[in-house]
């Protein structure tokens, strides 16, 4: 990923023209989008946008802000993202359905975090349908992706499943290894959120989605060589996480080491922050309460710096039972309240957020009231 971009760095030092300048840059800030590197994404895009605009290039200044909706997504800023994302659908006004779904579905994951889980559904749907009637089976794929992931956040996991199986299908008949190994993650980001669920209800069958999530995991990690460092440690995250829940220390401090390396080369705090708390999880039923509480420091520290608090607020629970074992029960009661304290900002902020998206919302269908899926809009 990172030669890549530093290859479409050299080219744009190198471009001869304002067109060449323009493609240049959109594919730099695709490119850091994918890597969850947001801030060099949004950059890149807004250098577009400037460009596409006085050029009047409108499907250019789609795609800068799809780029951009993307990043504001992934850093957890879910008003700018839908705002954007909406911007970039009205740009594709035309009649791009391909543009518009690639947008669509950035907004669908933003209302999916705070927690608009019909309209968000909707919204995905809406995506599915446009990229299936432009009939570009790739883009339809990562719709499908997207809807997916939102059915499971409502827990219909074999739906959801349903959903990745035919995504990873046609990366494979696409020769896409990089966005193969994604839907096949997902799929194990669902047996694992299922075991989640049934542990929730004191069901036994929580170890057997926790061994289906390590037996997909170990394919996705086996799909395509690729120089996605972000998705394999994404991958290896979760490895560990499974291995850990099913007591199986040492294999799970393997992958946490190795997902850490990759997430500390790829230099994304989305990615670095759950690893380093899962580090200091796993240290912790090791024994290790100091090498723990060292590794979860680093994660608070990490997690700090991110939008969306809930990773935060998770580090200083899990800080806050190691120091409470350690015997330091004043800090570990400090912590309890910051993590409290974390919870209710966060909740008081996406209620504002969701009040906030309302309008936007609102004005978008207003205008647009005879829009349909797969229709232009």
């Amino acid at each position: 990923m990172k030669s890549a971009v530093r290859d479409l760095e050299r080219r744009l030092v190198q471009a001869t023209s304002a067109s060449e300048c323009l493609a240049t840059l959109l594919d730099i800030a695709n490119h850091h989008a994918a890597a969850f590197h947001n801030r060099e994404g949004l950059r890149a895009a807004r250098e577009a946008l400037n460009i596409a605009r006085v050029r009047s290039d409108s499907l250019s200044i789609g795609r800068a802000l799809g780029s951009a909706t993307l990043c504001h997504y992934q850093r957890g800023d879910y008003v700018a993202a839908v705002a954007t994302g909406l911007d970039a659908v009205e740009a594709y006004a035309d009649g791009d359905l391909l543009g518009r779904s690639h947008a669509l579905q950035s907004i669908a994951l933003a209302l999916l975090s705070v927690e608009q889980l019909d309209l968000a559904e909707s919204v995905a749907a809406r995506a599915v349908a446009d990229a299936r009637a432009s009939g570009d089976a790739p883009q339809e794929a990562g719709a499908l992706c997207v809807h997916g992931s939102i059915l499971a956040d409502q827990g219909h996991f074999n739906a959801a499943r349903r959903q990745f199986r035919r995504a990873g299908a046609t990366f494979r008949l696409q020769r896409d290894p990089v966005r193969q190994k994604k839907a096949i993650s997902n799929l194990g980001h669902t047996y694992r959120n299922q075991a989640d669920a049934h542990e929730l209800a004191g069901l036994a069958q929580g170890r057997f989605y926790l061994k289906q999530a390590l037996r997909v995991y170990g394919i996705a990690l086996a799909t395509g060589r690729t120089d996605a460092d972000a998705d394999d440690a994404i991958i290896l995250g979760g490895i560990a996480e499974c291995e850990c829940r099913l007591g199986n220390l040492d294999a799970a401090f393997a992958a946490i080491t190795r997902a850490l390396a990759l997430a500390r080369d790829n230099e994304s705090l989305v990615i670095l922050a759950p690893c380093m708390l899962w580090e200091g999880r796993i240290l912790k039923a090791m024994g290790d309460l100091d090498g723990s509480a060292r590794a979860l420091e680093r994660a608070v520290q990490a997690a700090e710096s991110l939008e969306d608090k809930a990773s935060l607020a998770e580090c200083l629970v899990a800080l806050c039972a190691v120091e409470d074992q350690r015997g330091r029960f004043e800090r570990a009661t400090d912590l309890e309240r910051r993590a409290a304290r974390v919870m209710a900002e966060r909740a008081t902020l996406l209620a504002r957020v969701r009040t906030e998206l309302g309008p936007l919302w609102e004005r978008y269908t207003a205008e647009r009231p005879a829009a349909a899926p797969g229709s232009a809009a």
